[in-house]
Formats: structure tokens, C-alpha cells, sequence
């Protein structure tokens, strides 16, 4: 059964890599080729901003319903 900490800790391992990701995007560290613009990364990091601030959310609310 999983439980609200199994889903907590993923959710944290979650948004570690997607802040790793942004950090590499947002340093243009990633090789991009001739394939992907500078509007399509730009985006990117975006999203990838909305995921860790639902991720925080998610965080926030099961935190406090999970303790005692």
C-alpha cells in the first residue's frame, strides 16, 4: 500500500531533477542543435517552473496533513 510519505518522497526526488533540468536550460548548458530555438527553451523553462511550484503545493499540503 503507499502511503502519503512513499508519495512525498517521490514528489521530492521529482522536483530535485526538474530544478537540476532548469538549472542546465536556464545556464544554456544543454547542447541544442540546429533542432530546438531559443523560444522553445524559453518555454521550457517555463513549464518546468509550473511543475516545481505544483510540486512545492503538493508538498505543502500533504506535509501538514501527514503529520500528527
Amino acid at each position: 500500500m503507499v502511503t502519503a510519505v512513499d508519495l512525498i518522497e517521490d514528489w521530492i526526488e521529482m522536483r530535485s531533477k526538474l530544478q537540476r533540468q532548469l538549472k542546465v536550460l536556464e545556464a544554456g548548458e544543454m547542447y541544442r542543435g540546429d533542432k530546438i530555438s531559443d523560444a522553445t527553451t524559453t518555454a521550457t523553462v517555463a513549464r518546468l517552473k509550473k511543475c516545481v511550484s505544483e510540486l512545492n503545493e503538493l508538498l505543502k499540503e500533504y506535509g501538514r496533513a501527514s503529520k500528527p
